[in-house]
């Protein structure tokens, strides 16, 4: 690794795995594990190696989404890659040239927008990286099987073995059962190779990082932390750590000299908004408010009635600002806030895009679990339904299929967290 001048010294974990990738024995190969292993940098530097190592081939790296992409692995790469061997960068296909030919991608899988995964039907590639498989579809995998080995390097008798690289934490989705099982129980086939790496394993996380995991909840610390496969939510209510005794007060009062802070879900059936508090390590949410007609006129005029005299921050949902939001006048959602409750500019905290459902919900229920002061007043009667019913899939999402009764509360509590408080854990990936 040192001989490739790729910036990164691995640890042994890591050597072992570095050495299984270029035996050329394998085309499948998992590195899971709790979060904090080193999964994804040696994944990345092993295939810039192999970038080196074979001129003009062709390697895809795959992520849930362009802006999960852009904000982890992209820098990432940016840290390992010499800058001298790289040649160009297409922003506008994500792709990086190298100076030897080789190339490689940044793909969104952008399931959600392609049920049929079309855009993987053309590909031409040597290697895979599937990035935290636990996000990814078994169908892009099966698929990436059928596109790494079709594209053939120019002028090379040898081609290199087709390779399928996956980093994931724990799951109880395919990567369990074509991985973990069959490793487990001694049946893992000879072109498949699994690898787990703990936080243990990696010396250079620095003691701020294992310091900021202390307020994950305990489901979430046994599956990152510790790496177990074993921890199912039974009945996998999405806010698990809710307790109503706990987290529901009455008659909550707002602070007069704090801000209230109003998040936003905008559906076409019900419109949304939360009320919440957050100072001198306090949360409160106060007030909900619920329209099934979607007037975000009629629901301005409601939320100025319930507090006139108060300073307002705005947050929430992300596509609130999109031309898509567009409403009567030509104005999205968000110009209509401002203009209705006269706050400054500055008082908007929309984030450009809306926080993964998956980490939004470890940080929802560590904020339930951990947070010295977290009450939600009982006068929040859809938001206290959503935390008791809504349920996830297994893969830690909404579950859609039980979503019927949901009453989208939920979502706004979510947009406040993830705006205002997540510093409250480490970034997991």
């Amino acid at each position: 690794m040192v001989n490739e001048k790729v910036h990164f010294k691995p640890h042994p974990k890591q050597e072992d795995y570095i050495k299984a990738v270029l035996s050329g024995k394998y085309k499948y190969l998992l590195f899971g594990g709790a979060a904090g292993g080193g999964k994804s940098y040696v994944s990345l530097a092993t295939l810039i190696v192999l970038a080196k190592l074979y001129p003009g081939c062709k390697s895809f790296v795959i992520r849930e989404s362009l802006p999960t992409l852009k904000r982890t692995t992209i820098p990432s790469f940016y840290k390992l890659c010499p800058p001298k061997f790289i040649e160009s960068y297409n922003q506008t296909e994500q792709v990086i040239k190298f100076t030897n030919g080789s190339t490689m991608t940044f793909f969104p899988e952008n399931f959600y927008m392609d049920k049929n995964l079309t855009r993987l039907d053309g590909i031409e590639a040597n290697f895979f990286l599937i990035e935290e498989g636990q996000e990814i579809q078994k169908k892009t995998f099966e698929k990436c099987k059928l596109r790494a080995g079709r594209h053939i390097i120019p002028n090379m008798e040898q081609q290199p073995t087709p390779m399928i690289m996956i980093t994931c934490n724990p799951s109880q989705n395919w990567t369990k059962t074509m991985f973990y099982d069959p490793y487990v129980e001694g049946t893992l086939p000879k072109d498949y190779f699994y690898m787990q790496s703990l936080m243990l394993d990696n010396p250079a996380l620095p003691e701020s990082y294992l310091e900021g995991l202390e307020n994950l909840d305990e489901i979430t610390k046994e599956i990152f932390v510790k790496g177990n496969w074993d921890i199912v939510d039974v009945e996998r209510p999405f806010a698990y750590s809710f307790k109503r005794a706990k987290h529901v007060k009455n008659n909550l009062e707002a602070n007069r000299v704090e801000p209230i802070i109003l998040s936003f879900d905008f559906n076409v059936d019900p419109i949304t908004c939360l009320a919440s508090q957050s100072y001198d390590n306090q949360i409160r949410v106060l007030r909900e408010f619920r329209l099934r007609n979607s007037d975000i006129f009629e629901l301005t005029e409601r939320i100025k009635a319930a507090y006139p005299d108060h300073f307002f921050l705005i947050t929430g949902d992300a596509s609130g600002s999109a031309r898509s939001a567009m409403t009567q006048g030509a104005k999205n959602y968000y110009q209509i806030i401002y203009q209705q409750l006269q706050v400054p500019k500055s008082s908007f905290k929309v984030p450009t895009y809306n926080p993964s459902i998956k980490n939004s919900r470890i940080l929802l229920n560590s904020m339930l679990e951990k947070h010295p002061d977290f009450a939600i007043d009982s006068y929040c009667q859809y938001l206290i339904a959503d935390l008791q019913s809504v349920q996830a899939d297994d893969e830690g999402d909404i579950d859609k299929s039980k979503d019927k009764h949901a009453t989208h509360l939920l979502d706004c509590l979510r947009y406040f967290l993830w705006t205002f408080h997540s510093n409250f854990v480490k970034y997991i990936r």
